[in-house]
């Protein structure tokens, strides 16, 4: 009985592996071997894998953006329908670009400053067009430079301050692949793990904080609705600054300045006299839960609510 060749013995999975290893005409030239490495080699799954190691996935990226509702522009440019086609385009912008490498490195370097600044001035405005278009700029440089770990951290944090938390750790996720010791993308990481750790605190049965549509749980709500009436010591359906300071006192321990009992009411939702309504109240711990949820679970105890099960410590004893 004859041996069997060497690449006889080899699987599907381990010429794509050799594949990857390989230069493009390499690649080739193996195929022109034999029947079976030419079918193999052609096969779309090993372009593919062969495009996303040699110039980053592209389109993993943009299809995470603009599921976050991110405008792409021309940057969100449909999957290849021939990926050996999209190689070798790719590789030829690539090798046309190393000719240009001093112009390309300026040109991102700037493009990069900007996206810094449009994240800056999104935390001042608020603006979601400030993100769409720093987006674009740190797809456009990938393009260019799949290895830039900045760009991945800066998406990253643009889904971050989205709240789309999952998605962001997703981006980060490839960009500790690119430089697995760049220090902004493991301290971010770390910190939206922190917050998803948060959402479900330490027990496997605690009572979300949330709902789907990331507004408050109507658990959460009358947790809050209870102690905002232990507050409301005249019943007309908001806090007074003296009864406000009384809520902060018992919260933190500490009494808070008159300013910040006026603002409070502006900013989080204020009757005609201007003191804070429950619906400011749900306000304001909406956006604490959003940013730190342990410390919305914290503040529950501190009332005498069971931060994980939001319910009356009494009634958690109990049951």
């Amino acid at each position: 009985m004859a041996s069997p060749k060497t690449f006889d013995i080899l699987t599907e999975e381990l010429i794509e592996i050799l594949a990857s290893y390989l230069e493009p005409l390499d690649m080739v030239h193996l195929g022109a071997t034999c029947k079976r490495l030419y079918k193999s080699i052609n096969r779309p799954e090993v372009w593919e894998h062969k495009a996303v190691d040699d110039f980053g996935d592209r389109f993993t990226i943009t299809s995470i953006l603009d599921s976050a509702g991110l405008d792409l522009g021309e940057q969100n440019k449909p999957e290849p329908t021939d990926w050996r086609q999209y190689y070798k385009e790719r590789h030829m912008a690539m090798s046309q670009m190393n000719k240009d490498a001093d112009v390309q490195i300026a040109q991102s370097e700037k493009d990069y400053e900007e996206a810094q600044e449009l994240l800056r001035g999104f935390q001042a405005s608020g603006d979601i067009d400030s993100l769409s278009r720093a987006a674009q700029l740190m797809v456009g440089i990938l393009d260019n430079f799949p290895g830039h770990a900045g760009c991945y951290h800066l998406l990253g944090f643009t889904l971050y301050v989205l709240n789309e938390l999952e998605d962001a750790l997703s981006l980060l996720e490839i960009g500790s692949m690119v430089d697995p010791n760049y220090e902004p993308i493991i301290e971010l990481t770390q910190e939206i793990q922190g917050l998803l750790d948060g959402y479900g605190s330490t027990m496997t049965d605690a009572a979300p904080l949330l709902d789907n549509a990331k507004e408050l749980s109507n658990r959460l709500k009358a947790a809050l609705t209870a102690i905002f009436n232990s507050f409301d010591k005249d019943k007309d359906g908001s806090l007074s600054p003296e009864e406000l300071s009384e809520f902060v006192f018992k919260t933190n321990g500490s009494r808070p300045p008159a300013a910040f009992l006026s603002q409070m009411g502006i900013q989080f939702g204020k009757d005609a006299k201007g003191y804070l309504t429950l619906d400011g109240f749900f306000n304001f711990f909406l956006e604490q839960t959003l940013e730190d949820p342990i410390e919305t679970r914290r503040d529950l105890e501190k009332h005498g609510w069971d931060g994980d099960r939001l319910v009356r410590c009494d009634v958690a004893r109990n049951a």
